[in-house]
């Protein structure tokens, strides 16, 4: 399973603020972003995609709590990684920086 955190901002745009979707070997963000719209509707791939690729004003973080890895629609995720989505107007409050 994938544990997966949504900010405010960019929930209130998808309708969804955590789920938990399947992980198979090979998946990519964009196959859990798939699971979010089969689970949540359509607005989930427009509030968060534009084509193939993560919108240019979200950002997604692998193992928010551990690695804070940023990571494409094409990075390949492992069983039990979990995800964080959120706006580039939140980066600097999700992540710390300053």
């Amino acid at each position: 399973m994938c544990d997966i955190d949504i900010s405010r901002s960019l929930a209130a745009r998808v309708g969804a603020q955590e789920a938990h979707v399947g992980v198979r070997e090979g998946d990519t963000v964009r196959d859990v972003i798939d699971r979010l719209v089969d689970l949540y509707g359509s607005q989930v791939a427009s509030g968060m995609l534009d084509g193939n690729r993560l919108r240019s004003d979200v950002i997604a973080v692998r193992n928010p709590d551990t690695d804070h890895e940023s990571v494409t629609a094409d990075t390949t995720l492992q069983p039990g990684d979990s995800l964080e989505f959120h706006l580039t107007s939140e980066h600097e409050k999700v992540s710390g920086s300053a």
